[in-house]
């Protein structure tokens, strides 16, 4: 355990500061002494009978939080469902039974339980569950948790694969009545009173309904006439289509139609949405503003419409016209971004070592870089899509210096001074990168470049520099070699480079850097190629739906506007989850117990069946302290 501790001070201009110190080994608790109380025997076992000092409603045993068991398949069982009382302490839950908690455990045996399974900390009225490790699977309103997470009263706790619980808090259940009680009245008078109501409902956040006869005008109120320096939720344009559509896929939307015409009507209005996001990207070309946001938000709602089990067997043209609007918004601002690094590369080869950097040849670039990611979190653009487009953008830089080094003549940048300049300048760039989470995309494509620096500045005289040369520059083909070393101009106290060493490195390049060349395809030739040869990959993971919770703040605005000329409404779910992958396909398909209010994105008539996914287990291990962007190679 670890004690703590608090010192400060406080003032209208200072602050209160807290310490957490490690409790010594050889600490104990503090003893008060109790106060004899008038008329009471003093210390003896009926000491403090006469105590009328009110006790802490937390440590009375009617109203501590408790766990009630469930069945197997999450099933009420009646009083016969054993209780456990979370006391003010941490209960440990798993096979063993722990000693450090003073014996307070909850011993479990079964498929998936682990010794040490997950902790139950209880801190007077919150109630918290944290896994032991990512292998302890632990389950809250049915989502696999991996850290702490806050227990709510009512909620369904699933240890392993077969020890349910609901959490009870009677704490929370006061507050809950005194909150509500104009609510738990109506109920009572409709016979729907549930004792432990939960927000646990597999449904939507909220849901939203626009009429039929303004469906073009809500459409392109969030579409062609929407500015997205308007903004404030980036992704706005996305959850509202995507409710729009459940909407569209309900019963609640035009009850008296056939689940045929149901189905091709939403198909109809997805084809538009999808046409309508894809002019959008194309009327925009040139704006890298629009092209990042409608990116993200045509990348997102792809997703959604792809993994809804409901919707994605009518969306299919929709999901191919939004995977091309995707792929073209990505290539559009590929050539906005590589248009700014063109007029600011050649600053990278100026003449001058570098006094000041925020002057220096690399401020310009770094600048655009910068400003490019910037751009791309704002818009919220899935990080797969930001790896992929910084990789073209350092492809960019690669090919543009590298091609002026080993084709011009004048001036001459083969020398060991521009060696040094070229290798401080990456570094710079390299530098930022690994600041981003993108070292390895810019490892792999400024690579070229980057060992062309280390050829220029390192020796190249004697034979035994034959075998350093080729193990430090394998990615240079035998042109590029002999084009960098045959035009090498040594400084007054370099030696010539002899031919039979550029003859030399030069054939064992064409036995190893060619051959890998020829056996992908690719030409063996001295300049870089203007594209990078990699196909566009739409991200399957990643997305903001996997993270966002209830409502996003800024939503409830962007509709604002359209809910008050007439086009839409959207109203909250409170019974809600809150979770916006509720229709997903991965997700747990198994009602949670108890009864649930109905939901008006409830869809019965248009459910497909789907056969069970293969599972690859993979673990991926990131050694760095980047922001998670980086590039993991498996096989």
């Amino acid at each position: 355990m670890i004690g703590m501790r608090a010192f400060g001070f406080t003032s209208h201009t200072r602050s209160i500061m807290f310490h957490v110190r490690r409790r010594p080994a050889d600490h104990g608790p503090r003893k008060r002494k109790k106060k004899p109380v008038k008329g009471a025997g003093g210390g003896g076992p009926g000491g403090d009978a006469h105590d009328h000092r009110p006790r802490d409603p937390y440590f009375l045993p009617d109203r501590l939080p408790f766990l009630i068991e469930l069945g197997p398949d999450g099933s009420e069982l009646g009083g016969t469902g054993r209780q456990h009382q979370l006391h003010l302490n941490v209960t440990e839950v798993g096979t063993d039974r722990s000693t450090h908690t003073g014996g307070q455990s909850l011993q479990l045996f079964g498929s998936n339980i682990q010794p040490r399974h997950c902790v139950i900390a209880h801190t007077e009225g919150i109630v918290t569950v944290t896994p032991c490790s990512r292998d302890a699977d632990t389950f809250v309103n049915g989502q696999r948790i991996y850290e702490t997470t806050i227990l709510q009263h009512g909620c369904f706790v699933r240890f392993g694969r077969i020890h349910n619980f609901r959490f009870i808090d009677p704490q929370q259940d006061e507050r809950h009545h005194l909150i509500d009680s104009s609510r738990t009245i109506r109920r009572h008078a409709m016979g729907n009173y549930e004792r432990y109501p939960a927000a646990r409902d597999p449904i939507l956040p909220a849901v939203l309904e626009f009429r039929e006869e303004s469906e073009d005008a809500f459409l392109h109120a969030i579409t062609t006439d929407l500015d997205p320096t308007d903004v404030q939720f980036k992704l706005a344009p996305t959850y509202t289509l995507y409710m729009a559509a459940r909407f569209r896929a309900s019963t609640h939307y035009r009850p008296d139609l056939s689940p045929t015409d149901r189905a091709h009507r939403l198909t109809e209005m997805l084809t538009k949405v999808a046409a309508m996001v894809q002019n959008v990207i194309h009327s925009r070309h040139g704006d890298p503003t629009s092209l990042a946001f409608w990116m993200a938000n045509a990348s997102e709602l792809l997703h959604f419409l792809k993994q809804d089990r409901h919707v994605c067997g009518y969306s299919l043209d929709a999901q191919d016209i939004l995977a091309e609007a995707v792929q073209v918004a990505f290539r559009s601002l590929v050539d906005c971004m590589q248009a700014e690094l063109s007029t600011s590369l050649p600053m990278f080869l100026e003449d001058r070592d570098d006094i000041n950097e925020e002057e220096g040849s690399t401020a310009h670039v770094l600048s655009i870089l910068t400003n490019t990611m910037a751009l791309l979190r704002r818009c919220r653009v899935n990080a797969a899509l930001t790896i992929q487009l910084f990789s073209q953008l350092f492809h960019f830089i690669n090919m543009w210096v590298f091609n002026r080094i080993v084709a011009e003549t004048h001036p001459n940048f083969c020398t060991r001074v521009w060696g040094v300049r070229l290798k401080r300048r990456l570094a710079r760039i390299e530098l930022w990168a690994e600041k981003q989470g993108l070292e390895l995309a810019a490892d792999c494509h400024l690579a070229r470049l980057s060992q062309a620096a280390m050829l220029l500045h390192s020796q190249k005289s004697a034979p035994d520099d034959i075998a350093t040369i080729s193990s430090t520059c394998f990615k240079l083909n035998s042109l590029q070699l002999r084009a960098l070393l045959e035009k090498y101009q040594p400084m007054q106290d370099e030696p010539k480079i002899p031919q039979d060493l550029i003859d030399n490195v030069v054939a064992v390049a064409e036995s190893t850097a060619d051959g890998l060349a020829r056996e992908d395809g690719r030409e063996v030739r001295l300049e870089e190629e203007i594209d990078l040869q990699l196909p566009f990959l739409l991200p399957e993971d990643g997305y903001s739906c996997d993270i966002v919770r209830g409502v996003p703040s800024g939503l409830a605005e962007f509709l604002n506007p359209l809910q008050h000329a007439g086009l839409c409404s959207m109203n909250p779910q409170p019974s809600s989850s809150g979770y916006w992958t509720i229709y997903m396909h991965e997700q747990d398909m198994r009602p949670p117990p108890g009864p649930r209010s109905p939901s008006v994105m409830s869809n019965r008539s248009m459910s497909i069946p789907r056969g069970e996914p293969e599972i690859h287990i993979i673990q991926l291990h990131k050694s760095n302290n980047g922001m998670g962007l980086s590039i993991v190679a498996t096989k």
